[in-house]
């Protein structure tokens, strides 16, 4: 018994040294409408929706409050009977200008609004409508010192790669136990319906009870009594199918459920369309390229379907990304006559081997620390030739990295890239991001560094046109990171010790897995482009296509070869320079065409190569420059 004693003791003193996970404070402020008309706290903090505040019917709604001396909040809950377009915390900034601390689109009619850091002083909340109306009542408006909520609020999460999407017309006569049993599965369930419920609230909290914890995705329409193909046809299939197109982007789900009439008129446009970046640039740079995996009606057994679900996988989405150049020509790579003594992972287990077959566009080498095996692509509609490389090494014995011909600070001291090449023995080569030429122009650098140096760093203050001057980082694990122009400087990268090179083009294509759908500058144009893709460290893919040559290829569009890389399985990818810099050259010999202006002769001459391998078998043709004819 004593013994008994002594262990409760001890775990009631464990307990009592554990830290305590507690609720946010609340504060009670008094909120102004329009900066004057005060509101009784009362209305908004009592947890009913039977005392409201109304706005006059306005586009927007403005609140106002100064928070007590020295208090600090993290989170605002709010809800409305309404579907607000946005909604926007701000602050008063010591400039005494409005900083916007958080900002929610379409957030549904009960949203969290969590702040980054701590809020002090003087608050604003902005809510903007759809057509111009605000005269819906506000029940709650609540502050908090910590994003851990009380118990009892609904904390919704927004919509973004759930399990599984259900798509209807109409709330109206929809049983939201329903989802109870999917939402028991264990699996994320989004909904998306194609008409606003007559009382948002209502609904919300119908589906909440039912297990749902994805703020429903409200299409806007108003209830309709007619057939779902004369419905279809008078609101338009040119506005319903970039709305369903949108709920596959934005949700992205494993499992597609089509439980509406209206909806299921259109899904499969919107399936086809959702693969597409060219079908809505901009929502598609937004919510991301998506192809569904399973898809299904209401009426089956969906249950047993979300119980059987797997891993998210985008394995279709990359497939997907691969039809388009379905129709190139190659030669099959099972011609390439390797040697016997590879081991299982493809090496070598002594000397070298190299081929060489222009005639079927096939090129190989092998050693015990280097595979690099290239394949050349015709396609007649449309024309085009690009060259795809895939480059396997050791990261503890090779590197791809920058290889100079001179000192990178100095003007006029380039060569042509065969014999930078040449010169460094080079089994495989490509151009970087000719970052000279910006110098020498005054323009934006980007983020620079060689050989663990830092040359230059992000000017924070300039937003470049084109190239956008992302950054790509080669680490010393074999491995690629690439941001964005003004994420991170190249001292905050140097800082991390295993950077070697980072280059600044762009833009990134892929990041973590994810597919990027680019919409800036020249985004349309058809050009000779070089970049550059991750499949896992030590495993590249590196894809050159020609263009502007005469009668033939025009090129690629930045996009393309962005989904390219990603159908050969990059998780992370970046656009090097392209035009006349686009080079690729394997032991030595270019194998596309680039020149300046026709595309046909000599590339720009270059001060760097980025490349890997040696080998004293490169060729030597162009060792002490052009060869003569």
């Amino acid at each position: 018994m004593k013994k008994l004693l002594m262990l409760l003791c001890v775990l009631l003193v464990i307990f009592l040294l554990l830290p305590a996970v507690s609720m946010a404070d609340e504060l009670e402020v008094t909120w102004k409408a329009g900066g004057s008309k005060k509101i009784d706290p009362a209305i908004l903090m009592d947890g009913s929706d039977e005392t409201v505040y109304r706005f006059p019917k306005a586009k927007s709604a403005e609140l106002t409050c100064d928070l007590p001396e020295g208090a600090q909040v993290m989170a605002a809950y709010v809800r409305m009977d309404s579907l607000p377009a946005k909604i926007e915390l701000q602050f008063l900034n010591s400039n005494r200008k409005w900083e916007t601390a958080v900002l929610l689109e379409n957030p549904g009619p009960e949203c969290v609004l969590t702040a980054d850091k701590p809020l002090t002083g003087r608050l604003r909340l902005l809510i903007t409508y759809p057509n111009g109306n605000s005269s819906t009542p506000l029940t709650e408006l609540r502050l908090f010192t910590d994003a851990n909520l009380p118990e009892g609020l609904h904390v919704w999460q927004t919509a973004g790669q759930q399990d599984v999407l259900l798509t209807v017309d109409s709330l109206t006569g929809f049983d939201p136990t329903a989802l109870t049993a999917w939402a028991e599965q264990g699996r994320s369930i989004a909904l998306a319906t194609l008409t606003n419920p007559a009382s948002p609230l209502v609904a919300t909290d119908a589906l909440w009870d039912a297990g749902l914890r994805v703020m429903p995705i409200f299409g806007g329409y108003a209830e309709t009594t007619r057939t779902p193909e004369n419905a279809l046809k008078n609101w338009g299939e040119k506005n319903i199918v970039p709305v369903v197109t949108g709920w596959l982007r934005s949700v992205q789900p494993m499992l597609l459920v089509d439980g509406g009439q209206i909806t299921a008129l259109v899904m499969d446009k919107a399936c086809a369309n959702a693969i597409n970046p060219d079908y809505g640039l901009e929502a598609a740079a937004s919510g991301g390229l998506w192809a569904v995996p399973q898809r299904m009606t209401a009426a089956e057994d969906v249950t047993s379907a979300i119980s059987s679900l797997g891993e998210r996988d985008d394995s279709l989405l990359r497939a997907a990304c691969q039809v388009p150049f379905e129709g190139a020509v190659h030669s099959d790579v099972s011609l390439i006559p390797y040697p016997e003594n590879r081991n299982e992972d493809g090496f070598l287990t002594e000397g070298e081997f190299v081929y060489e077959d222009p005639e079927k566009g096939l090129w190989a080498y092998c050693s015990p620390t280097l595979q690099v095996e290239i394949v050349q692509y015709d396609m007649e509609d449309p024309c085009q030739r690009y060259f795809v490389a895939e480059v396997i090494f050791d990261p503890t014995v090779e590197v791809f990295k920058q290889h100079v011909w001179v000192n990178a600070s100095f003007k006029n001291q380039q060569i042509y890239p065969q014999t930078l090449a040449q010169s460094s023995r080079l089994v495989l080569a490509v151009n970087g991001d000719y970052y000279p030429y910006r110098v020498d122009k005054g323009n934006t650098v980007g983020n620079i560094i060689r050989n663990y140096k830092v040359l230059y760093n992000m000017n924070m203050n300039k937003t470049p046109g084109f190239p956008p001057l992302d950054t790509m980082a080669l680490h010393d694990d074999g491995s690629i990171s690439v941001y964005g122009a003004k994420e991170i400087t190249a001292n905050e990268l140097a800082a991390r010790g295993d950077v070697h090179d980072a280059l600044s083009f762009g833009p990134w294509l892929a990041r973590g897995g994810q597919l990027r759908v680019y919409t800036g500058k020249n985004t349309s144009m058809q050009e000779p482009r070089c970049a550059i893709g991750m499949v896992e460290p030590g495993h590249y893919i590196i894809v050159d296509c020609e263009g502007r040559v005469p009668n033939g290829p025009k090129g690629m569009t930045i996009n393309q070869i962005g989904m390219l890389l990603y159908g050969y399985g990059c998780n992370e990818s970046f656009m090097l320079d392209g035009g006349s810099t686009s080079v690729i050259i394997f032991m030595g010999e270019k194998l596309n065409r680039t020149g300046k202006d026709t595309s046909v002769g000599s590339p720009r001459n270059q001060h760097e190569l980025f490349g890997i391998g040696y080998s004293e078998l490169v060729h030597t043709d162009w060792y002490d420059g052009k060869p003569k004819k």
